[in-house]
């Protein structure tokens, strides 16, 4: 098997990602170190770096949404962190 992959146009400046998630079929988000966050919000094809935790220090780890719940979503971090997604 092969998948077609494709480069998302994307900077991070160096810092590593660690999770993506899909808000909805347009609006995508990718956390790393740093606690550095970026959004997309063309389906992934462009990302533009996200200032949410830009004060809090630490790595984000992971991101996720929960459709069920009306696509609210959290990010989660070193030492404990964990934000909340408030559109």
């Amino acid at each position: 098997d092969t998948f077609d992959f494709k480069e998302a146009n994307i900077k991070t400046g160096g810092y590593g990602l660690t999770d993506v998630a899909w808000r909805n079929k347009d609006e995508v988000w990718a956390v790393g170190g740093s606690n550095t966050m970026y959004v997309s919000t063309d389906g992934g094809r462009n990302f533009s770096f996200d200032k949410s935790a830009n004060d809090i220090p630490g790595n984000l780890y992971n991101v996720k949404f929960f459709k069920e719940f009306g696509n609210k979503g959290f990010a989660l971090g070193s030492n404990g962190l964990l934000l909340k997604y408030v559109g």
